[in-house]
């Protein structure tokens, strides 16, 4: 049986609005999700934009060779559908990376 490595993985959270201990939780989350799922948490990157900074993400991710990138929950992400397609956009088709919900809120 071929031993499976784990993986670096980055996390993102958006806390533009959100107290210290919110967002400590939240990274909490990516660090067990890391964890469950044989990925190793490199860095988080919390962004406190109110706006998504699509650009700067994907450079980010292309710069830092981010192959898995976790975040609490697309709905975290934005509440706006197609401002989550415009996420997803950028991390898998420009970064080529895998993108992981640490929990989904349809769960």
């Amino acid at each position: 049986m071929p031993r499976q490595e784990i993986e670096p993985a980055y996390g993102y959270v958006r806390a533009h609005d959100l107290p210290d201990d919110e967002v400590d939780a939240l990274e909490k989350q990516l660090y067990e999700y890391a964890s469950a799922n044989r990925l190793r948490l490199v860095d988080i990157r919390v962004e406190r934009y109110r706006l998504l900074r699509l650009g700067e993400l994907s450079g980010w991710l292309i710069e830092e060779q981010v192959q898995h990138l976790i975040v609490p929950s697309m709905e975290h992400v934005s509440s706006h559908p197609i401002a989550r397609m415009l996420f997803c956009e950028a991390v898998c088709l420009d970064a080529r990376a895998e993108l992981h919900e640490a929990c989904s809120e349809d769960a």
